[in-house]
């Protein structure tokens, strides 16, 4: 016989009797008993080097949470600074206008009181000499709430307002 034709029968008689067999010169073709199947997953022979879906929508959700829990520690224990920078700006525009309304010749001063002679400034006073005659003083820009933490920057001297950085001032 052919040798093709004798190797095809070995195989039938192979696909017929579970376990291994020695056929001589031939090679063995069936290793395991048919039933014994196993499951093979097709692939592509190299690795995958990509992030999934899933994995990269985690990461995202994982950063957001943390991202603001940071912005509002961060937020919380800088606000007290803002504060008092804020405030600080503030008394800084208070003694600018109220200098360049004593070189007017403005009006604005309650001697010994310098809660009231901010709130002249706040409703406005007119320069009476000089270039600034008839020029309108006046801290439009300033809320009255913000007036008491910008007085704490704000000194008062004699009749001339003086900013202090140090803060502090009655």
């Amino acid at each position: 016989m052919f040798p093709f034709l004798l190797r095809r029968r070995i195989e039938d008689q192979n696909n017929s009797l579970p376990g291994n067999v020695d056929y001589g010169n031939f090679k063995q073709v069936l290793t395991k008993a048919p039933c014994q199947s196993e499951i093979v997953l097709p692939s592509s022979g190299r690795r995958r080097h990509a992030f999934t879906l899933v994995e990269v929508l985690i990461v995202l959700a994982l950063l957001g949470v943390i991202s603001g829990s940071v912005i509002g520690w961060y937020a919380g224990n800088h606000r007290g600074l803002i504060e008092k920078l804020t405030n600080q700006r503030n008394a800084q525009e208070i003694v600018s206008i109220g200098v360049c309304a004593t070189m007017g010749g403005a009006e604005f001063v309650v001697p010994d009181d310098k809660a009231a002679t901010v709130r002249e400034l706040v409703a406005g006073t007119v320069g009476q000499t000089g270039i600034w005659k008839g020029k309108i003083f006046r801290l439009a820009n300033l809320d009255p709430e913000a007036l008491t933490g910008a007085l704490e920057f704000v000194k008062f001297d004699g009749e001339v307002l003086l900013y202090e950085p140090a803060g502090g001032q009655p």
